[in-house]
């Protein structure tokens, strides 16, 4: 960071000019590993100085844009959401909202998630909504820019670095099907509907998504097995 910043103006025109011409290549990310809570180590990516002014180019280029779509039931990693907020949508609904009392609590986690995203199948996603070309091409580029780890270079052919800047944009919109399928499912049911799947020993829901970790509320009177 020291040598960009030492030539500051003249290292961000040299990297607009690279952008311009569509000639910028990302550097493979630094591998490191940081502890977990429960005992074992999570792999994180850092990226080159270079790649991370880049990188947050993107994600203020897009991020605005797939806000306009993302789900009220996601939390991480979005401007002004937070973990309290997940929470208090939680305790609101638990503590009988409306009449409605929950008795099944699941919480879920994708393991390795930011691991192990498909990067054709999230590219294909991100076209949904970004039809420029240069900005497909450039997150292509992040995605496969591989990794070092110990002095060796491996190549990405999953998922997206976890502490990359644009990486929790990137997952999040890879999961926005997960929440449109839970809306479309079981979040916009009119009372009715409810009603009428309880009768029948169907589940209602509550969900909400934090990241890779989401957790549905089952209503009272539906029998798990």
């Amino acid at each position: 960071m020291s040598n960009f910043n030492g030539n500051l103006e003249r290292n961000l025109e040299e990297l607009r000019q690279l952008l311009k011409a569509k000639t910028f290549e990302p550097l493979p990310v630094r591998r490191v590993y940081i502890p977990k809570a429960n005992g074992k180590k999570r792999p994180l990516g850092i990226p080159g100085i270079r790649d991370r002014i880049v990188q947050e180019a993107l994600r203020m280029t897009i991020e605005p844009i797939w806000e306009a779509d993302f789900s009220v039931h996601s939390y991480g990693f979005r401007p002004n959401r937070s973990t309290y907020d997940a929470i208090a949508s939680i305790g609101n609904r638990l503590t009988g909202h409306n009449g409605e009392v929950y008795q099944w609590v699941i919480e879920g986690d994708i393991t390795s998630y930011f691991d192990t995203i498909p990067h054709r199948r999230l590219l294909k996603a991100v076209k949904g909504r970004i039809a420029d070309r240069d900005i497909q091409d450039l997150i292509w580029k992040f995605l496969r820019a591989g990794v070092m780890e110990r002095g060796e270079i491996h190549e990405t052919l999953t998922g997206t670095p976890q502490g990359g800047i644009i990486s929790p944009l990137l997952a999040n919109i890879y999961l926005h099907c997960l929440d449109k399928y839970m809306e479309s499912k079981y979040l916009n049911l009119s009372n009715h509907t409810r009603d009428r799947r309880r009768k029948q020993g169907k589940g209602n829901c509550l969900y909400v998504r934090y990241a890779d970790d989401c957790a549905p509320r089952r209503r009272e009177g539906v029998h798990m097995t």
